[in-house]
This record gives structure tokens, C-alpha cells and sequence, in this order.
């Protein structure tokens, strides 16, 4: 009997398979019986497309139609499946591809395994290329088109793992909003602001698209698309920091569904073979937390846990103090080495014991790299080696900024250094790009050069050893996007560019002598280098209008500290007017989800002392944050896990040993009863409070039944409620 699709199932979940092409034509959650494919597009395929290149053309590949069939019955694939003790496996095998005319001798597999109790789907794919002359540069696999949730997309939710993380409501519709775009000067720097809408498009298919790398602004290999009581996890399990992107897209209201789909970079030549990393689909009730739980066990169960490398008091601090005002790229001088032991007492009067230095070496900053040694016009050395010293005796903390990924091009006249080390690209060249002024310009460095990584490892031991520094900032690390570099003499394959930076951070952990781990503090955020940072700067400003949601990633791994950047909300020149307006609410996202604090001291350009107001609202964040971490630890983040969540109120939940902790900041006094699910037995409960950076402690009285507690609300802007368990 002829079938037109084979359907594959079990008790949770149901796919078809077109039985002439071997696409996928339905994804069925079995207890609702919902099909979340809605929207099947005659342009795009699924489960895959390739993208290559035969003598300099681009191409696009995928499997045959009706009508390609006919004309080679060799496109026609071969589909089985075998039932395992646990699983049922469901192969479709090629022997050819099509562009939509010619055929292509690229025999490929895709596999599908449908667990036997589980509402997963684990996928992979094996190709050989057999094609001469053409490369196989990109494929997305797996791709899940026309998705959306319920009887409409406009009341679904993407999470994303941009940097921290987005949240998107009505992605579909959100995706194809035009952004209006904010253009700010400062200094030397032209920066543009998005606020709305980052999604790119619409390009050649009329699709917008979120297309980032990992580990670039991509900082997890995970999405998930949810509505009211279902949702969607779309990840990578590959258990090594292979080179990918996540792209989601839409063709936007028109034409409603979300497209998900990963970008690997296979470069596969003729006669080459390539297997994909595994992959999983999951279906779930609930919201984004059940995707991140997800994520989390895999990553537990298949990357060697370590706890990340930190001193004990970088996990004790509350924030730093940057200084990127000691030598400006354009050449002025703001201060002098002599100037440092100061600027510890100023920040000291903030709270906060710990100062980031930039611009402290030859030519300054964002000009003088790779050159991190002492600049004359700042001083001598020796004068730079007390005034640390003095910090440090005092108990302060230093760390110096380093750039982990450009050189100027102006400290190589002959061009050896850069063309031996840099990246370098398709036509031989070198990757070059400026930054600031225009007239300076950076060669972008082969991280699996090991001159350029043991170039760096100077510099910190230079910092760290020699100066006495006990941190480092490593700027653009984790969120600049991996390279392809074409220079195989760095002995690298095409994706590894994220194991290159590993190595580094284990090379700096493993060789500097300093008796103390050193903080690292890098750029970005990237769960390839949890074992071996202090905390990740995740910059929440830069996106903060576009959905901005560090809970995702710090709901995924809640030991990993995030570092955020705070602003004043006036009489600020290095950022425009948006940012400032929106400083409180910043501010209390940082404090209820326990980041640690990146606040500038710009003489001029960028400082709290020029806005009183709001200098005095952060020294009490700060010293009710320092109080929290000196009495009861960071804790375990759970969100708003079992909490009744408050209009206009901010509301976080910590996991203590013995305890529950909840940090609170609203604008406004929030009104009437809280209530939390909670199950131990409640000895005392306490709020604590700041006012004029003296904390204040109160009993808080409490209702307990049926494992649910319930509790007014504090009045105070920010304020901390702690649980007590009964022995």
C-alpha cells in the first residue's frame, strides 16, 4: 500500500517523514495532539540545507523533490528504521543532493532517535563529499521550520543565548519591527544603539534572522520557544566547544512561524567526510526554566564539572571600579601610576575594594596592544610597582585590562608578526579591522598561534608578577565571534577556535606563579570557559531595550558570576541618554540576580560623583549587596522559582544551606501579600534593609500552609528576606 508519509512515534511524541523526499513534515506532541509545524514553506527545507562552493559559486544543496526524482531516481532517498531495546532509529540516506537542477554526488545520512519514554528527538547527520571541486563551507542541521505554539504566535516567547540571554515576546512579530537606532560620539568612538529589534533581515529568502556564534555573543548551544503550558528545546550536545551558530528566524506576520536551525561550518573538500555533533529537539510542558534544566544535565552529565577558578575574595566582593582614563587612545593622560593608591580610597568610599585599570601601558588604551608594559608618560616602572604595592598592602584588589585578540598593525613594520600570527583569510591576507580612530588598525590574532598565546601569557605574568596586580580583564574574549583562519600552520581545524581560548585560560591558570588564584574577568559570556574565569562582563546595557535576560544564563549555571555594567543617570558623556535614563532599572536587575558590579569612575566622561541622586542610591546597593554576600554567600539562583511575581517589583529567589533567600528592588512601594511555595518548616524569617549605607534588620511576619508561605511585601526600594529552616 503506497504511503505518502511514514509516521515514527511513541507515547509523547509523533514525527512523519515524507515517504518520496525524507523531509520532516510533522513534529506531534501526542497528550495534546498539536502538529508544531504550522507553516511549511515551499523555499526552505527541513531537516537540512548545505551551502557551498564549486569554482568561486555559491550553491545551495538539499534533498530532491517529485520533480528533481524523476529526472535521477539516485536523489530518491532511502529511509529504515530499527527498533532498540530503549529507542526507535529512523535513518533517511542519500546517495546525491540537488541544487534544485543538477545533481550533486554527495551521498549523506540524517538519523533521528526517538527514545522509547521521553518526548525527545536526538538527531545527527554524516556526509561525504565525492563532488570534485566543490566545498562544503556551511550546512544547517537540524532545521524546524513554521513553528509556533497553540491557536496563535503572537502570545509565544523565544529565550535566546545572546550574550546572557533575550527574551522575546511574539518573536514573529517582533523580528520584522523596524528598530530605531540611537548614534552616540564619544572620544574617538561612533557606537549605535538598537532599541528594539536585533534581528537582521530581510535577506535573500525574505527571512529575519538571529544568527549568532558560539562561542561569540552566542554563550550557550540552547534555545527554547514556549506558550501558555508547552514548549520547545532546540540545542547542540556536542560536548566540545565546536565552532556553530543558532539561528532563529521568521518570515514575520505575512507568513507566521518560527524557524530554528544549527549553522555548522564543515569545510568539507572533495574526498572529505564529516559527522555532526549530536543534537536534541525536546517538547515540554512549562516554560523556558524546564529548557534550561535540560541544558544543565548535559552539560553536567558529559563536561567534567570544576568549580570556577576565583579567590576567595572575588567571591566575597561586590563590585569593581574601572578606570579607563589613564591613557586615552588619542593620547591624554587622566592619570598617573602615582594617582592609583588614591583612587583605591575613592572607590573604598562607594564600598568597593576593587579597581580595573585600562589605558596603564605603552600608548594606551585601545591603541598601545599588544605593548602591556609601563608607559613613561604615566611614570616609571618602580613608581608603578609601589603604588600597586601600597593597594595591595592596604588589602585593595588590581586588575589590568588585556586584550585577548588584536594587535596594531604599527608595531609590525615588516609585517612578519602579523602574517605568521594573525588570522588569516580566504585569499592569504591577513584579518585586519579598526577600532576608535580610524587611522589605527588592528590585525585580529590567531588564538592557535602559540607566539600570540604566549604573547599573552606575558603580558599577564608581566601584569600579575612583575607589576603585582591579582586580576585580569580580558577583553573581547567571549564575545567576539570565532574566526575561520586559513593558515595551517597554527596546526588548528576549521571549529576549534573556542578550544584555542581554553587552552589559553588553562595556560594562564596553570603557569603564572602567583601562590593566589588571580581573578579573570572576560568580555562576553561562554559556558566553554565556566571552569576558568572569575565572572563573565555581560554588558546588559549595550542590549538592554532589546530584551535583555541574564536570569537565562544564570538560571542555567547559577555558580557562574556575571559582571554587569551600572551607569549614573545623568551628566554621562560615554554613553547616550537612554542608557542613563534607564540606570535604576539596570541597577536593580544587577543586585536581585547577584551580578557583581562594574561601575566606571570617568573623570567627566562617565562617574556617579556628577549625579548625587543617584551616587547615593548605588552606595546603598552596594552595601546591602556586600552584606549579603559577608552574611549568607552568593546562594544558589533559582529565579522566580514557586514565586508570585509582583507587578513593577523585581523579585529573585537564592537557595541557602538551610534557607531561602529573596532579593527585592521596585521603583515603587509594592503593596499587599507575596507568597512563595516552599516546603521545610520555617523557624524565623528577617528583612534587611539599607538607609544611608547602615543596614537595618527586622522580623517579618510570615503565614505558612499547605507548603506555601505567604508574606507582605517590604517598602523599601531594595531589600533582602531571609528564611530560616527549623533545625
Amino acid at each position: 500500500m503506497y504511503q505518502s508519509r511514514y509516521h515514527y512515534q511513541n507515547d509523547l511524541l509523533s514525527v512523519a517523514i515524507d515517504s518520496l523526499t525524507g523531509e520532516l513534515l510533522e513534529l506531534i506532541y501526542k497528550p495534546t495532539g498539536e502538529n508544531l509545524i504550522k507553516n511549511s514553506s515551499f523555499l526552505l527545507h527541513q531537516p537540512f540545507q548545505l551551502f557551498a562552493s564549486l569554482k568561486g559559486e555559491k550553491i545551495r544543496l538539499f534533498g530532491g523533490d517529485t520533480y528533481s526524482i524523476a529526472r535521477d531516481a539516485q536523489l530518491k532517498p532511502h529511509i529504515t528504521h530499527e527498533e532498540t531495546e530503549n529507542a526507535l532509529l529512523i535513518r533517511v540516506s542519500y546517495n546525491k543532493l540537488t541544487d534544485g537542477e543538477k545533481s550533486y554526488n554527495i551521498p549523506l545520512c540524517y538519523q533521528i532517535e526517538l527514545s522509547r519514554d521521553t518526548s525527545e528527538l536526538h538527531w545527527q547527520l554524516s556526509l561525504s563529499n565525492r563532488q570534485p571541486e566543490l566545498l562544503i563551507e556551511d550546512l544547517r542541521f537540524p532545521c524546524l521550520n513554521g513553528v509556533y505554539l497553540g491557536d496563535t504566535w503572537e502570545d509565544d516567547t523565544l529565550v535566546y543565548p545572546y550574550n546572557a540571554g533575550l527574551k522575546i515576546q511574539n518573536p514573529v512579530g517582533f523580528f520584522c519591527e523596524k528598530s530605531p537606532c540611537i548614534y552616540w560620539k564619544w572620544q574617538e568612538y561612533r557606537y549605535v544603539y538598537s532599541l528594539g529589534n536585533i534581528a537582521a533581515g530581510p535577506d535573500e529568502d525574505g527571512l529575519y534572522a538571529m544568527d549568532f556564534s558560539y562561542s561569540g555573543p552566542l554563550s550557550m548551544t540552547w534555545l527554547d520557544y514556549y506558550g501558555e503550558d508547552l514548549g520547545i528545546y532546540f540545542a547542540n550536545h556536542d560536548p566540545l566547544p565546536h565552532n556553530c551558530s543558532l539561528r532563529a528566524e521568521t518570515y514575520g506576520t505575512s507568513s507566521p512561524g518560527m524557524n530554528f536551525s544549527f549553522v555548522h561550518h564543515p569545510y568539507c573538500e572533495n574526498g572529505g567526510n564529516w559527522n555532526s555533533p549530536p543534537l536534541v529537539t525536546a517538547v515540554h510542558r512549562g516554560d523556558w526554566h524546564r529548557g534550561a534544566e535540560i541544558y544543565r544535565a548535559f552539560r553536567q552529565n558529559n563536561v567534567p564539572a570544576k568549580k570556577p577558578k576565583r579567590p576567595h575574595w572575588f567571591e566575597k566582593s561586590p563590585g569593581l571600579v574601572a578606570h579607563y582614563d589613564f591613557k586615552y587612545q588619542n593620547g591624554g593622560v587622566v592619570h598617573r601610576y602615582k594617582d592609583i593608591p588614591r583612587l583605591l580610597d575613592e572607590a573604598r568610599e562607594m564600598g568597593l575594594n576593587h579597581l580595573l585599570l585600562a589605558g596603564w601601558h605603552r600608548d594606551g588604551f585601545d591603541h598601545g596592544f599588544p605593548e602591556y608594559r609601563a608607559d613613561a608618560d604615566l611614570g616609571t616602572e618602580e613608581e608603578f610597582r609601589e603604588a600597586v604595592s601600597i593597594v595591595r598592602q592596604k588589602g585593595g584588589h588590581l586588575s589590568f585590562y588585556i586584550n585577548s585578540r588584536i594587535a596594531n598593525t604599527k608595531y609590525d613594520p615588516t609585517g612578519a608578526f602579523t602574517a605568521e600570527n594573525a588570522v588569516r583569510q580566504k585569499d592569504g591576507s591577513p584579518f585586519v579591522e579598526a577600532a576608535g580612530n580610524r587611522d589605527l588598525n588592528f590585525a585580529v590574532m590567531c588564538i592557535h598561534s602559540s607566539e600570540w598565546r604566549n604573547r599573552l601569557q606575558s603580558a599577564v605574568q608581566y601584569a600579575t608578577e612583575r607589576i603585582g596586580a591579582d586580576g585580569v580583564y580580558l577583553d573581547q574574549l567571549a564575545m567576539a565571534p570565532p574566526c575561520i583562519c586559513h593558515n595551517p600552520a597554527h596546526g588548528h581545524s576549521w571549529n576549534d577556535w573556542n578550544e584555542g581560548y581554553r587552552s589559553l585560560l588553562k595556560q594562564i591558570n596553570n603557569k603564572t606563579s602567583t601562590d593566589a588564584p588571580m581573578s579573570i574577568v572576560a568580555e562576553g559570556v561562554s559556558d566553554a570557559y565556566n571552569a576558568d574565569v572569575s565572572g563573565f562582563l555581560v554588558s546588559t546595557f549595550s542590549y538592554y531595550y532589546t530584551g535583555a535576560f541574564p536570569e537565562l544564563y544564570k538560571y542555567t549555571f547559577p555558580e557562574q558570576i556575571l559582571v554587569d555594567m551600572l551607569y549614573p543617570e545623568s551628566n554621562m558623556a560615554m554613553r547616550p541618554v537612554h542608557i542613563g535614563q534607564a540606570s535604576t532599572d539596570i541597577i536593580n536587575k544587577a543586585f536581585v540576580t547577584g551580578s557583581y558590579f562594574w561601575v566606571y569612575d570617568l573623570v567627566d566622561d562617565n562617574t556617579f560623583h556628577r549625579d548625587p541622586k543617584q551616587f547615593r542610591y548605588l552606595k546603598d546597593v552596594i552595601t546591602l549587596r556586600k552584606y549579603w554576600l559577608e552574611t549568607f554567600g552568593h546562594g544558589i539562583f533559582r529565579d522566580t522559582d514557586g514565586l508570585l511575581e509582583i507587578p513593577g517589583t523585581l523579585i529573585k529567589r537564592f537557595e541557602l544551606p538551610g534557607g531561602v533567600l529573596l532579593a527585592i528592588a521596585q521603583k515603587q512601594a509594592a503593596c499587599g501579600e507575596c507568597s512563595m511555595e516552599y516546603s521545610p518548616k520555617i523557624a524565623r524569617a528577617a528583612v534587611y534593609t539599607v538607609k544611608e549605607t547602615a543596614v537595618q534588620k527586622r522580623l517579618l511576619s510570615f503565614s505558612a500552609q499547605e507548603e506555601k508561605v505567604t508574606f507582605s511585601m517590604p517598602q523599601e526600594p531594595i531589600s533582602l528576606i531571609v528564611f530560616d529552616n527549623m533545625e
